[in-house]
């Protein structure tokens, strides 16, 4: 688990075989933040597959790395190749994303609000929906190591 600004990876998966890469975004509700998010996950996403192929311990990771984003607009300005507007600064991270994607080294997903794993580090929850999410990450309470 690696957390960051407004998203978090998750690594799993069996270390001889495969090396899974997950990535959940949350950054509010403003869709360029939540793009902008998807950006930075996005470059630490192919940081971390050339870092593993660069290691040789695991096989490289061949599958795209999914992305989980809960904003439909980041996700429609990611996949839609029609002119973007807006400041030089954005557009260029509009255009590394597209190229990311189109590369295969990342693919971005929706996934629903309530499900966003980044929520547990982003939103003040309710006990019940944090106990959900710490369990969906793994993370285990102190008392279990006592």
């Amino acid at each position: 688990l690696r957390n960051t600004k407004y998203m978090f990876l998750v690594y799993g998966g069996n270390m001889e075989r495969e090396l899974r890469v997950s990535c959940y975004t949350d950054a509010g509700y403003l869709t360029d933040a939540e793009y902008i998010a998807a950006f930075d996950a996005s470059k630490e996403a192919v940081w971390i597959r050339k870092f593993i192929s660069k290691l040789g311990i695991v096989p490289t990771i061949k599958e795209p790395i999914s992305m989980y984003c809960d904003n439909t607009g980041a996700i429609a300005i990611a996949k839609d190749d029609g002119v973007t507007k807006g400041p030089r600064h954005f557009r260029a991270k509009v255009y590394y994303l597209r190229e990311t994607i189109k590369l295969g080294d990342v693919k971005i997903e929706k996934i629903d609000t309530y499900d966003n794993l980044a929520d547990l580090f982003t939103k003040a929850l309710a006990f019940p929906k944090y106990s959900e999410l710490t369990r969906n990450i793994r993370l285990l309470p102190a008392s279990s190591f006592m």
